[in-house]
């Protein structure tokens, strides 16, 4: 086994292509690659090592995938298109700098004490020629890269610069194992690159899946134009599978939100890092979940539920209950429909963390029957009282003394609404009295989702 390890060039997404381009070599190499994560850099593993194999097949692919332009599109202008691509006397003068050189002394465990970013390459192999000439470190090496300047000398600006070696592994990383979503349509179409970022050794058998995966996610359509902030719980609930991927593999992302100007040129709009983990932990426990997702992320005619879309993203995030109650009463007002009950019970229990106890109460149950009755008609007064009531106030109580004396008034109007018992009402304040915010945010999502098959059956019963 040899070990290789990535140049610490400080850009996140530039270490992690460069690792997947090394991965990619060493895949068509079939020196069984791995990737594993360190502080700043990543250390890649090959467990059969050839250096001449290595070579031959950094050149083949050079030449055979490389050498088009179509995979120098993002971040190079169309001016600058001929500087990249490998040609053959690119090929030729890397074919010389590598019978100098082998990839593991070029790749080993680097110092950067006293390092110069003006002068020297960000990869720090000084006697490699550098990548696209003099243009440097170009987006689709790094989309943090731009042009620095100095303070106080505006005009005093240059690229970070990278060798061609790194710059060719990075560009074939990029293009072996991000995904390339995307998102709107017509003028107004954007992409999302997304590039896994692991937080653990990534084996061949990862890499092979990832590079698959790559290949079947290529220009996925995801949905009209949202928020980057939404965007990754929308692309587990359309790729279901890709859930168990990310658990498996404990996987961040790290998005950019590009798009094309008038001239053609790509430009990158946003970035973002996001831990998919607790997205993906949602999604793959239920298919409602997903379904879930699913209606808030609309279709080619209907634009995605934005609001919805971000208080979920919150919840899963942060862990808030304010966020929970806000998002089911969106939910029910974008989509017109209620929260399934495993999706409500998922929320309660995984996300707020409120006891089992208090989510299976009978008694709960039964007076989310009679404030479901409410919502459904469309009076949303009782739920947002209880959602913004205070325990140091008797707002709860009176609440619910309301909603039952109308609910009384309603049922002597021969209309079908369930009532909970006398001792239904004492067993709740007694619960509320325990634990109100629990209390209320049960009570109120179990009013928000669709009615449990038990209440169903209890339903028509008492209609018959």
């Amino acid at each position: 086994m040899i070990v290789l390890y990535t140049p610490a060039t400080g850009f996140p997404d530039l270490e992690i292509k460069i690792a997947y381009g090394l991965a990619r070599v060493g895949i068509e190499a079939g020196c069984e690659p791995e990737i594993i994560p360190q502080n700043g850099f990543y250390q890649v593993n090959y467990k059969t090592y050839v250096s001449d194999k290595i070579k031959q097949t950094f050149l083949i692919i050079l030449n055979r995938l490389l050498s088009s332009d179509r995979f120098f599109d993002l971040g190079v202008k169309a001016k600058d298109k001929k500087k990249y691509p490998a040609n053959e006397e690119s090929i030729k003068h890397i074919q010389k700098t590598l019978e100098k050189v082998n990839f593991d002394s070029l790749f080993s465990l680097r110092g950067i004490s006293n390092f110069n970013f003006k002068k020297k390459t960000s990869c720090g192999h000084e006697k490699i020629r550098r990548f696209g000439g003099r243009t440097g470190l170009i987006l689709l090496s790094s989309f943090h890269a731009g042009k620095p300047y100095f303070r106080d000398k505006i005009y005093d600006k240059f690229n970070l610069n990278l060798c061609e070696i790194c710059g060719y592994l990075a560009v074939l990383g990029l293009n072996s194992f991000c995904f390339n979503i995307q998102m709107g349509g017509g003028k107004n179409k954007k992409y999302v690159i997304v590039l896994p970022l692991p937080n653990k050794k990534l084996e061949t058998k990862d890499l092979q899946l990832l590079l698959a995966l790559q290949k079947t996610l290529h220009n996925f359509w995801l949905s009209d134009i949202q928020p980057l902030k939404t965007f990754i719980i929308g692309l587990l609930a359309k790729v279901p599978s890709l859930s168990d991927i990310v658990n498996d593999l404990q996987l961040y992302f790290h998005l950019s939100l590009v798009s094309k100007d008038r001239r053609g040129d790509t430009v990158v709009e946003q970035t973002a890092i996001v831990n998919a983990i607790p997205f993906s932990e949602f999604i793959s426990n239920s298919s409602y979940n997903s379904a879930t997702i699913n209606k808030l992320l609309g279709s080619s005619k209907v634009l995605p539920k934005v609001a919805s879309l971000i208080e979920i993203t919150n919840i899963l995030e942060h862990r808030k209950r304010d966020n929970l109650l806000k998002f089911a009463r969106l939910y029910i007002q974008e989509t017109s429909s209620f929260l399934y009950p495993e999706t409500a019970k998922y929320l309660l229990k995984e996300v707020v963390m409120i006891d089992s106890k208090i989510i299976e109460n009978p008694a709960l149950k039964s007076l989310a029957r009679t404030l479901r009755y409410f919502i459904r008609e469309r009076k949303y007064s009782y739920a947002d009282d209880i959602r913004n009531a205070r325990k140091e106030s008797r707002d709860f109580e009176d609440t619910i003394a309301k909603m039952l004396r109308e609910g009384r008034l309603r049922l002597e109007q021969k209309e079908k609404i369930h009532l909970p018992t006398d001792e239904e009402i004492k067993e709740i304040f007694r619960l509320a009295n325990q634990d109100f915010e629990a209390t209320k945010t049960a009570l109120v999502i179990l009013a928000f989702s669709f009615p449990s098959k038990v209440e169903e059956t209890i339903e028509i019963k008492e209609e018959v």
